[in-house]
């Protein structure tokens, strides 16, 4: 931001652009307020047209000039602010420091204040009236929980009874407890039944996931307080569990294993001591089930069916924070109907929230003053970024503005996320830079405060519950984009946030997952002719690759060569992946195709709070590494990916019409190609960028699910375009219809767009929008479901936005992840396509046109 003087009055002029591309000129001095659009771009530019407009005598001064900012929609009036806050019969001067701060700012607009009651679950019975045992009641009490609440009772008389349960309750309302009580009950009656559960029978009988090792460990306290009281024995069980501890288990087995589904998918596969402990396996608890969706839920649910072919029956119990579909959720997942309890209500103190919109400066401005003020004011703070980039810049910002911060996001070493949790607990750090990391229930001491990017409000439920678990007074904001789609439409329709909850997903039916797993169940045993009956195909394919051979009845594998290629599969990824390399020493993994996106020659990679520049990249037979070079901490700029994409359908899977518009969900092949990148000035989101094309683009290939429909014709805007404009204006019209089909209902979709990719096929009206994982993730398959909706509010987005420019705005067709860098786009075609299909025009699929460019 530049400094001039005022035209009035020769005071300091502040200069700005506005989050609507708009100009505001403000001198505090005179009160001089202006809101302009300039004829051409740039801050002088922007200048000159002021001056102008003040010799023309349109500019505005006064002590009421800040009407001005109000009646545009730029900020909200005091009294307004005022009159939110009055509903919880507060004011402005009664409420916490940082909260009266962020209201009452002048560079924001507050789109919503809540104050979130102190809240406790419904109160339930007695443990003792479950007619569990005495000793179990005992270690409760001891505990401090002498009554139950209402939820835990329902689940575990459930449980006790032999129910297959999926328990749903928000963070810190006791999920734990409804569990494991009944689970621990169940090996006590165990216990007594066999005289002992570890004489003679040297195996496990219950088992209960986590998503983390550092989550298990957390957890482990808590389940041995309650089963010390009957003598269940609860032991860890995974990657960080040293030799002598192995050992141990092995050789005198616990009654209850806590461990994660990568150990499972390791010791089945190599067939080791571990996994012949759990052929008498007889419950499986998973908890934190809501995260097992996309990819990873696809790999977790073979690997559910692997445990079942090793122990037979097994009696599930899911728990999970507030999910929209637990019931279809689960089911895809275990293979099997769960019964659903619902806990309601949440435990925690009182929570101030606010919902805030940055209409005078970006959103991560907004972010790390957020931070500032509640660092400074003693607030323990967890900032949240739903994107490794999004956390790596906030803690960047956040340490040049003197606040104590690290990140602590996947891809870091496990000792580095530790020492960030433990420094964050003895209160060395004030805040941590989080990705959904954090989103657990991994303990990291008292947190005051959450700062949440833009997220679905389940996701912000479980963020917002990390918070005040203590009882105290806490405060969360939900910070608004002010260059997107769905952040614009939630500034105008806040209410509508409160309702778009977020589904869970899982496909089952991966062809490129159920290809490595079913080669790693035949690992664990030989397959017989009946089983995965459903998959025929991926065997068909394993037998043609001579991964299998068939002898007897039954499907073996070629041990060797399988072992080598399961022991470079990833389960929380695609399977193909690269390493990423510092001079020989590896500092982290990324799956593909997102790695050739942030990791192609010449990109700029954020890691740990540092950047690095990608110097070479190699991908090959479903590996490779990218070698990196470190940044100085001044470089100026960060990459953003030109890419080329080609779609081709190989099986339609299913087809129905979405208000007359014929759309199929089907099997793809895509053709991705980083052809260039474009630098981003640190501190210029935003912004376009400076093209820079590679000598040698960085191609892939892959397999994946998506839906594809044909956009009707902008006929009108056509109409009063010339002939030499006609085929441009009609790609650039779909090509802002496909961004605003992804980008713009986000939320509908459960806040998929970034798990999407998209492109629009030329003039054809053809538009692909695809999983962006490897075999596919779900996310497609919540679009193909939820597409009539999301038409309307793309619709709306488009028609709301009050920009004027061709190519619309980020608030309406841009997408920060565009692989054109945002050209080629024509708002006014993408709003009459949008009207088209809201009016019922009918389109068939048909066939992309022949040399055809994609726009992605």
């Amino acid at each position: 931001m530049h400094r001039y003087r005022c035209p009035s009055c020769r005071g300091k002029l502040d200069l700005r652009k506005l989050y609507d591309g708009r100009y505001l000129a403000a001198c505090e001095k005179c009160k001089l307020r202006h809101i302009f659009e300039p004829e051409l771009q740039g801050n002088d530019e922007a200048y000159v047209k002021l001056l102008n407009d003040y010799d023309e005598g349109i500019t505005r001064r006064g002590a009421g000039s800040d009407k001005l900012l109000e009646n545009e929609g730029i900020l909200r009036s005091k009294r307004e602010v005022e009159r939110m806050v009055g509903r919880f019969n507060l004011t402005l001067k009664s409420l916490p420091k940082p909260v009266a701060e962020a209201l009452g700012s002048r560079k924001d607009f507050l789109v919503s204040y809540k104050l979130l009651k102190e809240q406790t679950p419904k109160p339930g019975g007695s443990p003792a009236d479950l007619d569990i045992d005495e000793g179990i009641v005992s270690s409760l009490k001891a505990a401090g929980l002498d009554r139950l609440y209402k939820f835990q009772e329902v689940a575990a008389r459930m449980i006790l009874r032999g129910k297959d349960v999926a328990v749903v309750a928000p963070t810190g309302s006791g999920k734990t407890e409804a569990f494991a009580l009944p689970i621990i009950e169940l090996l006590s009656r165990d216990m007594s039944r066999y005289g002992s559960l570890r004489v003679g029978r040297g195996s496990v009988r219950a088992m209960i996931i986590y998503p983390t090792k550092a989550l298990a460990r957390d957890q482990l306290p808590k389940l041995r307080m309650i089963a010390d009281g009957v003598g269940v024995r609860v032991q860890v069980f995974d990657g960080d569990t040293s030799k002598t501890e192995k050992e141990r288990v092995i050789d005198d087995p616990p009654d209850a294993i806590v461990t994660n589904f990568d150990t499972l998918h390791y010791h089945f596969m190599h067939r080791t001591p571990f996994s012949r402990l759990l052929r008498d396996l007889r419950y499986l608890v998973v908890d934190e089930v809501h995260v097992y969706t996309g990819t990873f839920g696809a790999n977790v649910h073979f690997i559910i069916r692997r445990l079942r072919r090793l122990s037979g029956n097994l009696q599930f119990v899911a728990a999970s924070a507030t999910i929209s579909n637990p019931e279809e959720f689960c089911e895809s997942l275990f293979g099997t109907k769960l019964s659903v309890v619902k806990g309601e209500e949440g435990k925690h103190g009182p929570i101030h929230f606010g919902m805030i919109f940055p209409t005078m400066r970006s959103n991560r401005s907004l972010s790390i003053d957020l931070l500032k003020q509640l660092t400074s004011a003693g607030y323990r703070t967890l900032s949240f970024s739903s994107s490794h980039l999004g956390a790596e810049l906030t803690a960047f910002y956040g340490k040049k503005a003197g606040v104590e911060i690290e990140v602590h996001r996947g891809g870091l070493l496990t000792d580095k996320r530790r020492r960030v949790e433990e420094d964050f607990k003895k209160g060395k750090l004030r805040a941590i830079a989080s990705t959904p990391t954090l989103e657990l229930g991994i303990d990291v001491g008292l947190v005051d405060s959450i700062i949440s990017d833009l997220v679905t409000v389940t996701r912000l439920t479980q963020r917002t519950g990390r918070a005040g678990r203590r009882g105290q007074e806490s405060i969360a904001f939900l910070n608004l984009r002010s260059n997107d789609p769905i952040s614009q439409y939630y500034k105008n329709n806040p209410e509508d946030y409160f309702k778009d909850v977020e589904p869970g997903y899982v496909d089952p039916t991966n062809p490129t997952v159920a290809e490595y797993q079913i080669l790693a169940a035949a690992m664990d045993s030989p397959l017989g002719a009946e089983e995965f009956g459903l998959h025929r195909k991926v065997i068909d394919n394993l037998l043609s690759k001579e991964l299998l051979t068939e002898r007897g009845g039954k499907f073996f594998p070629d041990y060797t060569v399988a072992r080598m290629l399961l022991r470079q599969y990833d389960i929380r990824g695609s399977g193909e992946s690269i390493v990423i390399r510092l001079g020989g020493r590896q500092i982290g993994t990324r799956d593909m195709p997102v790695a050739m996106e942030e990791l192609h020659p010449e990109a700029v990679y954020f890691l740990g709070g540092a950047r690095y520049q990608s110097k070479s990249f190699t991908f090959a037979r479903g590996t490779g590494q990218a070698n990196v070079e470190r940044l100085p901490y001044r470089y100026p700029y960060y990459t953003r990916p030109l890419r080329q994409e080609w779609p081709r359908i190989t099986q339609i899977l299913e087809k129905k019409l979405s208000l007359n518009i014929e759309v199929a969900h089907c099997d793809l092949l895509i053709e991705k190609k980083v052809v260039g990148y474009v630098n981003i000035e640190i501190g210029s989101e935003g912004s376009k960028g400076r093209k820079v094309f590679l000598t040698e683009p960085v191609e892939y290939k892959f397999h994946t699910k998506g839906i594809a429909f044909r956009a009707p014709s902008p006929k009108d805007i056509l109409k009063d375009v010339g002939e030499e404009r006609t085929d441009e204006v009609t790609a650039s019209s779909y090509h802002a219809t496909e961004h605003v089909i992804i980008e713009g209902t986000n939320m509908i979709t459960g806040g998929l767009a970034s798990d999407m990719g998209g492109m629009a096929m030329g003039s054809s009206g053809l538009i692909f929008v695809y999983d962006g994982s490897v075999g596919g993730n779900g996310a497609s398959r919540v679009l193909f479901d939820r597409l009539e909706e999301s038409f309307k509010r793309g619709h709306r987005i488009l028609k709301d936005c009050p920009c004027s420019s061709e190519s619309g705005c980020p608030r309406c067709t841009y997408s920060y992840r565009c692989g054109n860098n945002n050209e080629y786009l024509h708002k006014h075609g993408a709003t009459e396509s949008m009207m088209r299909i809201i009016e019922g025009e009918h389109t068939d699929i048909g066939d992309p046109w022949e040399g055809e460019r994609a726009y992605v």
